[in-house]
């Protein structure tokens, strides 16, 4: 699985995309396609996220948002 489209986002839509993915991994490609800037973005990051088992999405999107956090600061 390729993660790309993700780790092309900037620090603060991965956080977002993290976020979204945490609260519901199957819907989170669709609430981040209503993004006005950077929909196609996100919903496809969002995509390749949630096709991870779901195991290890979870611990691999906590730690993402934490270091994508880490950065906005």
């Amino acid at each position: 699985m390729s993660l790309s489209t993700w780790r092309s986002l900037a620090p603060r839509d991965r956080a977002l995309v993290a976020v979204a993915v945490l609260i519901d991994g199957s819907d989170a490609a669709t609430f981040l396609e209503c993004d006005g800037e950077n929909a196609y973005e996100l919903r496809r990051a969002a995509e390749e996220l949630s096709a991870l088992e779901v195991d290890a999405r979870l611990a691999f999107v906590g730690t993402a948002l934490r270091l994508a956090l880490g950065e906005v600061e």
